[in-house]
C-alpha cells in the first residue's frame, strides 16, 4: 500500500502593506452613542470597492480584513512608483471618504484621524486552514508591528507609513515623490526590543 505523501506549503516572496484607522475605537462610540453605527460600515464598504476597483492594475491581493483595516499582499517585483502611487491615492481616497461618510456625524472629533501603514517584504508561507488561504511569515509579523508603531514619537501619524530599510532602498530611495525620515522603534516581540531602524513615508497630509 502507497502512502500518499502530505502535501507541503508552498513559499511566496511577498510584499506586505498594513494598513489601519486611527482612533477607531473612539469612533465606534461617537457612532454608536448617535445610533449612527451603520455610517462606518458605510465607510468601509467603499475602501472595500476601492480595494477591489484597484486590485488587478496595481497587482495586489487584498488578503485579509482586520476589523478597521486590512493586509494587502503585492508580488515582489512590483515598481516602486507604481506601489508609492497606489499608497498616496489610498490615503487621499481614506481621507476624503473618511471625512464625507464618518468623521461628519461624530459630535466629538478625535484627536486624530485618517491611516496609519506598515510594509516589510519577505518569504511567507502559504496555506489552508479552515479552507481558507493563509499566510505564516517575519514579513506579516514585521508589517504589523511597524504599523502599530508609527504613533510612537509622532503625535501626527496619520497617513504615514513606517518601512523597513530594505523596503525603502528596494522601492522607494531613488523616488523624488517619496518624502521620508530615518526613524528608529521597538518593535514588540521583535529582536528582543532592540532597535529596529526604519523609515518614515508621509503619504498625504490630514
Amino acid at each position: 500500500m502507497v502512502t500518499e505523501r502530505p502535501r507541503l506549503p508552498t513559499t511566496d516572496d511577498l510584499l506586505v502593506v498594513v494598513f489601519d484607522m486611527c482612533s477607531s475605537s473612539d469612533i465606534i462610540e461617537g457612532l454608536t452613542l448617535r445610533g449612527e453605527v451603520h455610517r462606518l460600515e458605510t465607510f468601509l464598504t467603499a475602501v472595500k470597492r476601492y480595494l477591489r476597483d484597484n486590485a488587478e492594475d496595481n497587482r495586489f491581493e487584498a488578503y485579509k480584513f482586520m476589523g478597521d483595516g486590512w493586509i494587502l499582499l503585492f508580488p515582489a517585483d512590483i515598481d516602486g512608483a507604481v506601489l508609492l502611487s497606489f499608497l498616496k491615492g489610498l490615503c487621499e481616497f481614506f481621507r476624503r471618504k473618511l471625512k464625507r461618510k464618518v468623521l461628519r456625524y461624530l459630535d466629538a472629533m478625535p484627536q486624530v484621524t485618517g491611516v496609519t501603514l506598515g510594509l516589510e517584504r519577505g518569504p511567507l508561507l502559504k496555506t489552508v486552514m479552515f479552507r481558507q488561504r493563509e499566510y505564516i511569515g517575519r514579513a506579516l509579523n514585521i508589517a504589523c508591528r511597524l504599523q502599530t508603531a508609527i504613533k510612537d514619537k509622532d503625535k501626527s501619524p496619520a497617513y504615514k507609513a513606517l518601512v523597513s530599510n530594505a523596503v525603502y532602498n528596494d522601492y522607494f530611495r531613488k523616488l523624488p515623490g517619496a518624502k521620508s525620515i530615518p526613524v528608529t522603534r521597538t518593535l514588540r516581540n521583535i529582536r528582543g526590543g532592540t532597535a529596529f531602524k526604519c523609515r518614515k513615508l508621509t503619504l498625504a497630509s490630514k
